[in-house]
C-alpha cells in the first residue's frame, strides 16, 4: 500500500473516531477484552475450517470423522 493511501485510511478513521466518540484509550480497551475472549483453534482441516472443542462437532469434522479420519489428524499441534 502507497503512503498517500494509508494516510488517506488513517485520517478516515480519526475522523470516525471521532464522530462516534471514540477515544484511542477505549478503542485498546475493546481490542485487549477481545483477545482475552478468544478461545485458541484446537482442530483445524486442510480447507480452513476450525473447532475450538467446544460444543457440538462440526460437521466437517464429523464427515471426516465418519469416513474413516481420526480427530487426532486435526489436532493442531502447538511449536514451542
Amino acid at each position: 500500500m502507497d503512503e498517500q493511501k494509508r494516510q488517506k485510511i488513517i485520517t478516515y478513521i480519526h475522523n470516525q473516531m471521532a464522530e462516534y466518540g471514540i477515544s484511542i484509550e477505549r478503542l485498546a480497551e475493546a481490542l485487549a477484552e477481545k483477545e482475552k475472549n478468544i478461545k485458541p483453534i484446537l482442530f483445524r482441516d486442510a480447507y480452513g475450517n476450525v473447532w475450538d472443542g467446544e460444543g457440538e462437532m462440526p460437521n466437517w469434522l464429523r464427515r471426516a470423522v465418519y469416513a474413516g479420519q481420526s480427530v487426532e489428524h486435526f489436532r493442531v499441534r502447538v511449536k514451542k
